[in-house]
């Protein structure tokens, strides 16, 4: 027992060294491994993400020296900035390359121009050297008119005069100015169709001549109409009028000053607006909203590019002077880009062209357009949004363009474009990985699949291992039990023999009939050893597979007849009672005779053993189906439920005080589910404690 013990002890220890170890170094490697391959992934990472950055970077580049190389071809055919031969090129480049903002010219840093743009307004003061004079009357014949309409207020006597006039003048000038006097008298007077009508003709025939005050008398003239359709009721045609002169004025008809066009922007919105609050829901006025609402939008659009474009033009000289110093003896064939704020803008400018003279050119490149078109598609390109995102910023930090999904991961690479131009840092982030890609399809798989190979290797050892010793201890402990109970059951028979024998051989019977009580004894306790061993060595040659049976057919009524009566004679004074119940025409089977004997010899035996005070077994035979049916039935302490499975177990004894108390080996009943086996049979129990058990023997009936 105790080397068995000592053995057992060693086997977690040749677990240890044998497995354990070699498994944990060989999982400290996959983790290095793991370890390794991650650094190796973030090499390559970085290496890919700076050669995209690259890429980006020279993509950005190109299109803008595309651009570049482009307008200095038109300058270099086109000598002359003035002429109209370099402005149409130029006006088509603008319109089939959305990055040109705006084109400008300059003479030495004092003036910028721009001769593509289409300001909604020009700063104030900038139209007057150009307005035209007033208008130069007879001294005779509009003094008197004015006299006759101002202070003497004779309206109809003053637009006799002033169609008078009309009729003898041509200049499209003085003309336009009678008729703004003529339509104005007949306001005065109340004849408020006829000044429509006088309106509509200035507008239709005198819209861009300017009175003195710069003002283009059609855009007057359209406001005197929706004024005067208002007066009249006519509401569809001052909305439309207004509109229209809305739309006018938005799309650059008159080349206004700012005061000038905020006057009349002002002046036609609150016009419409008034028109539209005041107008019944179900008139076709109601139509004009939506309409009214995107000439607002666009109007927005085009005030933000005036007001940037004429900060550049008004505040920029200066700035480029000192960015780029004029130098007539050193011609200049490369572009300078850099970045100029003025105001509260940012322009990206490129200056072209050769500077020889005192003229330059340049661009103001769309920093919105290539930074959400050309940008954008550039790194929606090279960039794979599932394992990389990226972020835009400007110079102060702030993002201003960033992937679709936001950056999970950390900063890999970060880089500006070349010269600082556009002033905007690109950078990328490698994404977190999806936990199931990364150990399904990634290197770093392989490595983590070994670790729980091996980690599951030394799981199962370890319980494999714990198993074992605890299977081998049961064991050691189970047969170290059955070798103190056969040392028992072979001790208390042999004692019993030798005491009856000594006492027959000294003669110390008193009688004859206790002399053959004595013999029946022995008998009966030689026959119980021969039982027992009989039981142990069968068990060992099953257990080794050297058991042979000898099959014949059978005669099972006879054959239970037989052993139970003498069994009955072996129990006959322990006062049991076997009753055999055997089926009429039982069939015979097919079986080993000597085997099947103890087979059910130790099913009666075990009966016997517990019955406890129940001194009642029944043995029965029948046929069912193509099974042979033996019972052995008591009515004693009985199994209990949890115990059932286990009784055929060799070595295994009950597990309560009642039951161990009794002698046994432990190897009859399973010696007994041995032998039925071997018949291509089964056994099965029935029991409840308290009520007795009931162990059946099904064997396949042999027919011919």
């Amino acid at each position: 027992m105790g080397i068995s013990f000592h053995k057992s002890k060693r086997i977690p220890l040749l677990f240890l060294i044998g497995i354990g170890i070699p498994c944990m170094l060989l999982g400290y490697l996959a983790f290095r491994g793991i370890q390794n391959d991650q650094a190796l992934l973030e090499k390559e990472k970085l290496n890919d993400h700076r050669k995209i950055l690259d890429l980006i970077t020279r993509s950005v580049e190109e299109n803008i020296l595309k651009l570049e190389r482009a307008f200095l071809f038109i300058l270099a055919k086109n000598q002359d900035i003035n002429q109209p031969d370099l402005i149409r090129p130029i006006d088509s480049l603008k319109k089939q390359n959305p990055l040109v903002e705006e084109v400008f010219f300059s003479v030495n840093y004092e003036k910028i121009y721009f001769p593509l743009a289409k300001l909604l307004f020009l700063p104030d003061g900038s139209t007057q050297s150009s307005s035209s004079s007033p208008i130069s009357t007879p001294e005779r014949k509009v003094p008197a008119g004015q006299q006759l309409e101002f202070q003497q207020k004779k309206y109809r006597q003053a637009l006799a005069i002033y169609e008078k006039e009309l009729e003898q003048i041509s200049n499209p000038q003085m003309k336009g100015e009678l008729l703004s006097s003529i339509a104005r008298v007949q306001k005065k007077s109340a004849l408020f169709r006829d000044a429509i009508k006088t309106y509509e003709a200035i507008a239709r025939d005198f819209s861009n001549i300017q009175t003195a005050g710069g003002v283009p008398l059609g855009l007057a003239a359209g406001s005197e109409i929706s004024s005067l359709s208002k007066t009249i009721g006519d509401t569809l045609t001052a909305i439309k009028t207004s509109i229209d002169l809305y739309k006018d004025l938005v799309d650059r008809k008159w080349t206004l000053e700012r005061a000038q066009y905020d006057f009349f922007s002002r002046n036609i919105k609150e016009s419409i607006d008034s028109i539209l609050s005041h107008a019944p829901l179900s008139e076709p006025v109601q139509q004009y909203n939506s309409l009214f609402s995107k000439l607002k939008a666009e109007e927005q659009d085009q005030r933000s590019v005036t007001e940037r474009l004429l900060t550049f033009q008004e505040n920029a000289a200066t700035d480029l002077k000192a960015k780029v110093p004029l130098n007539i003896e050193e011609p200049q064939s490369s572009a300078n880009r850099f970045t100029l704020e003025s105001g509260a803008h940012t322009y990206l400018v490129a200056l072209l062209g050769k500077n020889t003279g005192n003229e330059i050119q340049g661009l103001l490149l769309d920093a919105d357009y290539l930074r959400d078109s050309i940008l954008y598609q550039v790194l929606q390109s090279k960039v794979n949004s599932k394992t990389t995102g990226w972020i835009v910023k400007d110079r102060d930090e702030k993002a201003i363009l960033k992937s679709e999904n936001s950056p999970s991961g950390s900063l890999t690479v970060r880089t500006n474009f070349e010269g600082g131009f556009p002033p905007w840092l690109v950078e990328l982030y490698q994404n977190d990985p999806d936990l199931f890609e990364t150990f399904i399809f990634s290197r770093r798989g392989i490595y983590f699949y070994m670790f729980i190979l091996l980690a599951g290797i030394l799981i199962f050892g370890l319980a494999l291992t714990i198993r074992t010793v605890a299977h081998e201890l049961e064991l050691s402990k189970m047969k170290s039990d059955f070798v103190s109970t056969i040392s028992h059951e072979f001790k208390s028979p042999l004692s019993s023999i030798r005491q009856l024998a000594e006492m027959l051989q000294t003669g110390r019977v008193p009688s004859e009939n206790r002399r053959q009580e004595y013999y029946d004894v022995l008998v009966e306790q030689s026959e119980r050893l021969t039982l027992l061993v009989d039981n142990i060595l069968d068990f060992a040659k099953i257990e080794e597979g050297r058991k042979k049976f000898d099959f014949q057919i059978i005669d099972i009524s006879l054959l239970l007849k037989e052993i139970v009566s003498v069994i009955q004679d072996q129990v006959r004074h322990k006062d049991f009672v076997i009753q055999v119940e055997v089926e009429e025409s039982c069939p015979a089977v097919k079986a080993d005779r000597d085997s099947l004997t103890q087979a059910i010899t130790n099913l009666i035996d075990n009966a016997v053993k517990y019955s406890g005070e129940a001194k009642n077994i029944i043995v029965r035979t029948f046929s069912e189906g193509q099974y042979l049916i033996i019972t052995v039935k008591d009515f004693g302490i009985g199994i209990k439920k949890e115990e059932i499975d286990k009784v055929f177990e060799r070595f295994y004894r009950g597990g309560d005080e009642l039951t161990r108390t009794i002698k046994g080996s432990g190897l009859g009943l399973t010696l007994v589910k041995q032998i039925v086996e071997a018949h291509h049979g089964k056994v099965l129990v029935e029991s409840e404690p308290g009520h007795g058990s009931t162990f059946s023997v099904r064997l396949p009936l042999e027919r011919n």
